[in-house]
């Protein structure tokens, strides 16, 4: 079969639908869309635009959406069947790493000066700690919010907590509400902080709501955020469209992170059918048009589209994220963790739709006795990220 045939039999066959979240992380699935991408790989995609995780999780389960943009943790909660039913669904593509943050009010923020001798104590946690202990037991718990229990932002603010010293089933409340509600539930007093992905962070300070204190990076180095996740039915009966969509991704992500296109990145997102903001509130979480003063950033925190080694899906990260929800009580033993990552993060249709050398190798698997130990090895802080992040691996430490 030419190339000419295989366009031919794309372009003919069904519209993809695809859900996403108006992130700033949703840009290569905006960008392929309407820069036509995933149209000159012969795929019709119809986006569209959902208001919570919970609902692009059903939808993709359901087989409203084909596939979607989705939080990293999320094909593999829905296949273990963590606080759904249980459905199959796969990645072949992480969008992006980082872009997190954890950010909090006004109000909470003035409480924690007083009781910080830097600002590495409010940073760190520590005069959050201090604070939660001289308010006593009986006073309300300070609440926080995440964006979906299974994810990375619930990972990291527990993850942050627990370093401070602080219990976060005991000493704080921790509650679900979708990003685009974050910085109205704070303005108003509903919630006291959350961890968040951009622009939602930048946009607190910018408005004067709210405090970033840290970043996902400064927590976790460099990680996946999001992923193009679909239904695994799906992918078996569509694989050429699948991977012409991986394509079409990976040439917007490389578009997207080009310095010379960021003009006109802001243009389209910013569209009421996407962010529905100005160009000018979206400029915080990239990298290549970095802002000066109170919204610098690490430079290595910024939000990362392009290169294989953002790119490909990695099944060490999928270990990773089954760990974090063994540890906070999510997820019970499972039988075999090298099969689930292998099965949920799919590196060979990666390296196949862009015609990578396909590598035997892979170094990410655990031996019977690693596997055996993984989950209350991580839970313990035995086995803890590399502090440059999952693209370094991890760190084995006695303690």
């Amino acid at each position: 079969m030419n190339m000419m045939d295989s366009q031919e039999i794309l372009t003919s066959s069904e519209p993809v639908r695809v859900g996403f979240i108006p992130l700033i992380d949703c840009a290569p699935f905006v960008i392929a869309k309407e820069k036509g991408f995933f149209f000159n790989e012969g795929v019709d995609v119809q986006l569209s635009k959902e208001a919570s995780w919970s609902s692009v999780r059903d939808k993709v389960a359901f087989n409203l959406l084909d596939g979607a943009h989705m939080l990293a943790s999320m094909p593999i909660a829905a296949s273990l069947g963590i606080g759904t039913i249980k459905a199959a669904m796969q990645t072949s593509f992480t969008v992006s790493h980082n872009g997190n943050g954890i950010t909090v009010g006004n109000a909470l923020y003035e409480q924690l000066l007083p009781l910080s001798e830097s600002s590495a104590d409010i940073r760190s946690g520590v005069a959050l700690k201090r604070l939660i202990e001289r308010r006593g037991a009986q006073a309300v718990p300070f609440r926080f919010a995440i964006v979906y229990p299974y994810s990375s932002h619930n990972y990291q603010l527990r993850d942050w907590f627990d370093r401070a010293g602080i219990d976060p089933d005991k000493d704080v409340q921790i509650i679900v509400i979708p990003p685009t509600q974050m910085m109205d539930y704070l303005k108003q007093g509903e919630i006291d902080g959350y961890c968040v992905g951009e622009p939602w962070n930048s946009l607190a300070v910018e408005q004067g709501i709210g405090h970033m204190l840290v970043t996902g990076y400064e927590i976790w180095g460099s990680t996946p955020e999001k992923v193009f996740g679909v239904n695994s039915v799906w992918a078996k009966k569509n694989q050429a469209v699948h991977m012409a969509m991986i394509r079409a991704l990976d040439k917007a992500c490389v578009w997207v992170d080009a310095p010379e296109n960021q003009t006109e990145l802001l243009q389209i997102l910013s569209h009421p059918d996407y962010l529905n903001c100005t160009p000018e509130q979206l400029i915080y979480g990239f990298s290549s048009i970095k802002p000066k003063g109170q919204f610098d950033w690490p430079m290595e925190a910024y939000q990362r589209f392009s290169g294989q080694e953002v790119n490909k899906p990695l099944p060490n990260y999928a270990l990773w994220v089954m760990a974090q929800m063994y540890r906070w009580q999510q997820l019970a033993k499972v039988s075999s963790l090298n099969a689930v990552a292998e099965q949920v993060y799919c590196q060979d249709l990666y390296d196949q739709a862009l015609g990578h050398e396909m590598v035997k190798e892979e170094p990410w698997k655990l031996s019977s006795l690693q596997e055996s130990q993984w989950l209350d090895a991580v839970s313990t802080g035995k086995i803890q990220l590399h502090p440059e992040g999952i693209l370094k691996g991890f760190e084995f430490r006695d303690v």
